[in-house]
């Protein structure tokens, strides 16, 4: 401490004066440089699916509100790149996208484990992306229509219960049959979930295997509500409060590795709407788009669009991201490799 104090001692007011003024002098610079950048410009958000669904909604409301926290007010334009389940999306990102922070991506959220679970056609390596933030989390629940069915959580592995599946409503049920024993018999060959959805209500499944829980209580609370729905399981690392008695699909892992698998295929969904952009963009216009959200979750006119538009805001933050994306690299290998047992892709 002495030491500390005689440094100072023999730095002048002058100097020490002169020294702050380079420091605000550098962050301004620091500061123009990036509103610079981006005055005038516009900033794409790629989507890797069709418009109408959960993803490109997300990216429409972020997109209509971002530009006002970014300096130099960026335009934002929403475009759709769907194809091979996200996977066209992810490896332009990562192949050709711009570096120079006009590109960013909203990625279907299994693609953050794909390295690892289903390598083929992944041409992008989730550690060297600059991870932004997610929109949500997207636990989820097994379903089925009463008029179908008088299943319930007790008749999971006793009783056969066919179930309608396209994208994630048809991977994991499947890691559910392997982990806890149920007994779900999956239909596929749906275009997505808005048609098993259908299927279901139609009478054609009994219900739906993975359905994000904020399609039940914000979208179809009258599901629950007039009983047209009964909810078998949930994933999550608690109960739902409005859901005390319904288990987590944890509780029903039939061992240890059984869980690790169940981990492997659900940390996804704690990153359900993950925007990045690619690697090696500035780090000052990085810093500045994750700045620009964390601004934006608080303004009154996103948080009225975002209810409006049936938008879950339930944020993870870059730093989350990656902290699940080491997760799953560091998984035990017999632990990934059981893991791609448990799933048959469509």
């Amino acid at each position: 401490m002495h030491i500390g104090m005689s440094i100072v001692s023999r730095t002048s007011p002058a100097a020490l004066a002169a020294g702050l003024l380079l420091l605000t002098a550098g962050q301004s610079s620091a500061q123009q440089s990036v509103e610079a950048f981006y005055k005038g410009k516009t900033v794409t958000i790629t989507v890797g699916g069709t418009p109408g669904g959960g993803y490109d909604n997300d990216a429409r409301v972020v997109g209509r509100h971002l530009g006002r926290f970014v300096p130099g007010h960026p335009n934002f334009i929403i475009q759709n790149m769907p194809g091979a389940k996200g996977l066209t999306n992810a490896n332009r990102l990562y192949q050709t996208a711009p570096r120079d922070g006009t590109w960013i991506s909203v990625l279907q959220r299994g693609l953050i484990s794909a390295p690892w679970l289903n390598p083929q056609g992944v041409q992008f390596d989730v550690q060297k992306l600059n991870w932004l933030f997610s929109s949500a989390a997207e636990p989820g629940v097994a379903i089925v229509w009463s008029a179908s069915s008088n299943a319930t959580s007790a008749d999971l592995r006793n009783q056969e219960i066919v179930i309608g599946g396209a994208g994630d409503s048809a991977i994991i049920p499947q890691v559910y049959n392997y982990t806890t024993g149920s007994r779900f018999k999956l239909v596929t060959g749906y275009p997505g979930t808005s048609d098993v959805v259908l299927a279901m209500e139609r009478g054609e499944v009994q219900g739906i295997g993975y359905y994000s829980s904020s399609n039940i209580f914000e979208r179809n609370r009258s599901w629950l509500t007039e009983g047209k729905v009964r909810v078998l399981l949930q994933t999550g690392s608690k109960r739902h409060p409005e859901l005390p008695d319904v288990p987590l699909v944890s509780d029903l892992a039939l061992n240890e590795t059984k869980r690790q698998v169940q981990d492997l295929w659900l940390a996804p969904l704690e990153t359900a709407r993950p925007f990045a952009m690619p690697q090696d963009v500035p780090k000052d216009r990085v810093a500045a788009i994750q700045a620009g959200f964390a601004a934006m979750l608080k303004d009154p006119d996103f948080q009225t669009d975002a209810k409006n538009s049936g938008m879950v805001v339930d944020p993870r933050s870059a730093e989350e991201i990656r902290t699940i994306i080491s997760m799953i690299a560091k998984s035990p290998r017999n632990v990934i490799d059981e893991a791609r047992r448990a799933v048959q892709e469509e």
